[in-house]
């Protein structure tokens, strides 16, 4: 039930529309078990969302917990975070390819707006040192590793 709110507030926000009474239902929230629950999720789907997508995710999810933020904020990661990373999706990259990432980058990039002022970069940094336990380290070749060669 929590995550359809979430999910809610989250598709509202984007439209413009007021939230508010739907905040009054997370009154009782316990953020330490959302945030747990959502680590749960990265942890498990992380694989299978692929290396970009997890990106977001741990990026979103390390500022919900070092950072003072809103609850709507808060609630915007969270939403974002299972919407990115939860293999159902309402537009299937499965099926629809290219287009089916299109709806996840939009909701990664209008989170990523709004909390941005709150990333530090130690929050960065945790990201990208998880990312490489994960996924071990990202190689960058080609035309950039030759501009770094000279």
């Amino acid at each position: 039930m929590i995550t359809l709110i979430l999910l809610t507030i989250l598709a509202l926000t984007l439209l413009g529309q007021p939230v508010d009474w739907l905040l009054e239902k997370l009154g009782k929230v316990d953020w330490k078990k959302l945030a747990s629950d959502t680590w749960d999720k990265i942890v498990l789907y992380s694989k299978r969302a692929g290396r970009a997508a997890t990106r977001y995710a741990l990026l979103f999810y390390y500022t919900m917990v070092e950072s003072e933020l809103k609850i709507l904020e808060k609630v915007l990661i969270v939403a974002g975070i299972i919407y990115i990373i939860v293999p159902r999706d309402f537009l299937p990259k499965r099926t629809l390819g290219l287009f089916g990432l299109i709806d996840d980058a939009a909701v990664a990039a209008w989170i990523y707006e709004r909390i941005k002022d709150n990333i530090t970069p130690e929050i960065i940094q945790r990201t990208e040192d998880t990312l490489n336990d994960w996924f071990g380290p990202e190689v960058v070749t080609g035309l950039i590793a030759d501009l770094g060669a000279d």
